[in-house]
């Protein structure tokens, strides 16, 4: 704990938070979208691809300053530890627990993502389906802990339900888009080619 207490600070932890749980969605609506290989007729998929990037950067930079803007803060004591070792926050243990594995998790995904050209493409995959553990597991974070959900602030309700009605129907498209290719795959064969 640094030391400095400021309704200030806790404005920019409850800023950050929201801000960083629309990119967090967004970025994986924009993963979904990209994997799915669904978009705009006229948007190529390496410009949503690069969206995907940079809503994703944006997103870790919001939550930093979230973490960053709750240890600092001292009107309730959460340790810089607390940001990465879940259980170690006296305050709230469950929830910011909730918080600092979902952080965990995107940590995965970022460090994955920075070293994929010196592992397996498959690992990388796999590390980075952790985004659909850390999506869930961040969306109770904020619905457990934050004020704004507490207090039934209808704002802060409308930003959830929002973000979460967009990452079911981005899964539930990845879902019917793989079903529709595996059926293509099952249904057309191979064609031979003639000598």
């Amino acid at each position: 704990m640094v030391a400095a207490t400021s309704p200030l600070l806790w404005y920019v932890t409850r800023a950050t938070a929201t801000v960083g749980l629309v990119l967090l969605t967004g970025t994986s609506i924009l993963g979904i979208l990209t994997l799915s290989r669904l978009g705009f007729r006229y948007w190529p998929r390496w410009a949503t691809q690069a969206v995907h990037r940079a809503t994703a950067i944006m997103a870790l930079v919001f939550v930093a300053l979230h973490v960053g803007s709750t240890v600092f803060d001292n009107y309730v004591t959460v340790p810089l530890a607390a940001a990465v070792v879940p259980g170690t926050s006296p305050y709230r243990g469950l929830e910011v627990s909730l918080g600092t594995i979902a952080f965990d998790l995107l940590l995965i995904v970022l460090v994955s993502s920075l070293i994929r050209n010196f592992i397996p493409i498959d690992l990388w995959r796999r590390l980075h389906y952790l985004t659909y553990a850390a999506a869930p597991v961040a969306f109770l974070h904020v619905s457990l802990l934050a004020t704004d959900v507490r207090k039934g602030s209808h704002w802060m309700l409308l930003v959830l339900g929002v973000c979460t009605l967009g990452a079911v129907v981005a899964f539930v498209l990845r879902i019917l888009r793989a079903r529709s290719l595996k059926q293509r795959m099952i249904v057309t064969p191979p064609t031979r080619r003639r000598v």
